[in-house]
């Protein structure tokens, strides 16, 4: 059907016209914080929308971010995320099933099973309800990284690992002034600083640093990541510091970065021993600090991991109590009173508690039937993580994309062994996490491409061409 050009300006003056009608009928909300917050995020997600493959994901993951730190839109993302992930996951979908794409994979099948797990955890759930909704928004998620997320990938690599790196050095670089310059703790407790940069940021700016192209972006981009690395250290969240040693190694190893490894183990022993030097009594306190922060968590009495020893018990228990089905997806009953907090979609005292791994986690909570596909999706991620490294060790080549999203996920790993993260859907880590296991997906070398001889390659790293370089596929 054809519209002339007065019927479409008849057409738009009568929508303004109404638009200001129902503006002038409700003036008084406009006075709200939480009114306007809504017509922001409103307006972002028509945005967002607009230009789905290039805007979507990075409105995604800030309002996820909003929503977990200490911001005044906080309360507008914690409500708002779930609207735009749903967004997200039917927008994207409809789009990837209308467009040229590639097909699905044995991840995305597996994916399809967790849900069902999910689901069925969730009728045995003493809180049913709740437990219902914890499963469909894991819906959604797995959804919207099945399709909605590899729409901002495909094609358009070379942008959008630009567009990522300089978006954790922004991250990294708005976190150190909140900290250092403004006092204000941005990410909230300090577990929650060294998580973000463990895992969302060291990774990728440390391949952004080894493959950077000239010497302007070499020097920012070592600068954001000794300053990602020091707020880890300054965090002294355990479950940080080592997931950004072991991706340290796998990553210099697997390239045959010796040299590197050992230059980077020589500035940490010179900055220790100059520190030490023209503060010895601040060094000592603060060796044991970190010495008990690594080993003991405040717990000395209770001996190495005995922060972890108490939730690890309660889970277990919990696991014993109800070992086929679970407790019910993203529900933990407490036997504590909900009080007036409770509700059927928001969690509180009786449904939510501390675990300390998100391993233990999810058997707790779909039991040891249902945690079989949760299993085999870890399984399929840790093989494309293992394809990512061989490739590494074979060529030598520090280019590729999948390098990035490889070491998210090793330090993910590494990290949701003492931490409740990596199922909670909520969680601006697990959207994170996640989205970049379904791209590795994707992007991981098949074996067969892999050349049989090994490269030769010089002593410093190659330069990487954003716009040349391309995933083997």
């Amino acid at each position: 059907m054809n519209f002339s050009k007065p019927s479409l300006w008849i057409g738009g003056a009568v929508g303004l016209c109404l638009l200001l009608y129902f503006a002038n009928l409700n003036l008084q909300y406009f006075g709200n914080i939480s009114f306007l917050a809504a017509i922001l995020g409103l307006e972002l997600l028509i945005a967002s929308l607009w230009n789905f493959e290039q805007r979507f994901l990075a409105v995604l993951i800030v309002i996820f971010v909003c929503a977990g730190i200490r911001v005044p839109l906080q309360s507008a993302g914690t409500i708002g995320r779930w609207a735009v992930l749903f967004a997200g996951a039917t927008v994207g979908s409809i789009i990837w099933l209308k467009s040229p794409h590639r097909p699905f994979r044995t991840m995305h099948l597996v994916a399809f099973f967790c849900v069902i797990a999910a689901f069925v955890s969730a009728t045995v759930s003493p809180f049913i309800q709740m437990a219902s909704l914890k499963a469909f928004s894991l819906t959604l998620l797995f959804l919207y990284c099945s399709a909605g997320a590899r729409l901002a990938l495909n094609g358009r690599e070379a942008r959008f690992f630009k567009g990522l790196l300089w978006g954790v050095e922004i991250a990294v670089y708005i976190t150190a002034i909140c900290y250092f310059g403004l006092g204000i703790p941005l990410w909230g407790n300090p577990n929650s600083l060294g998580a973000a940069m463990s895992i969302a940021c060291f990774p990728i700016l440390l391949w952004g640093w080894i493959a950077s192209e000239g010497p302007i972006g070499n020097v920012h981009r070592l600068f954001a990541l000794i300053l990602c690395t020091y707020l880890i250290r300054f965090s002294l969240a355990r479950a940080g510091m080592v997931a950004i040693v072991l991706v340290t190694v796998v990553f210099c190893v697997c390239l045959q970065q010796y040299k590197l490894l050992v230059k980077v183990s020589a500035l940490i022993l010179l900055l220790v021993a100059v520190a030490g030097t023209f503060a010895p009594h601040t060094l000592t306190k603060q060796l044991n600090d970190l010495s008990d922060a690594m080993l003991y968590k405040g717990h000395k009495e209770e001996g190495v991991l005995g922060s972890r020893r108490s939730p690890w018990d309660t889970s277990i228990s919990s696991i014993k109590a109800h070992p086929w089905f679970g407790t019910g997806y993203g529900t933990s009953p407490t036997g504590e009173d909900p009080g007036l907090a409770f509700g059927t979609v928001n969690s509180s005292a009786e449904t939510e508690r501390e675990h300390g791994s998100s391993y233990i986690t999810i058997v707790e909570w779909v039991g040891l039937f249902g945690v079989l596909p949760f299993i085999a999706l870890l399984g399929v991620t840790v093989s494309n993580l293992v394809k990512v490294c061989l490739r590494m060790k074979r060529t030598l080549d520090p280019k590729h994309y999948s390098i990035p999203l490889a070491m998210v996920v090793l330090a993910g790993f590494v990290h949701a062994t003492f931490e409740d993260w990596l199922f909670a859907v909520g969680s601006y880590l697990c959207l994170f996490f996640w989205v970049s296991a379904f791209l590795l997906a994707d992007l991981v070398p098949d074996a067969v491409e892999i050349p049989s001889q090994i490269a030769v390659r010089s002593s410093h790293p190659a330069p990487v061409d954003f716009g040349v370089v391309a995933p083997n596929r």
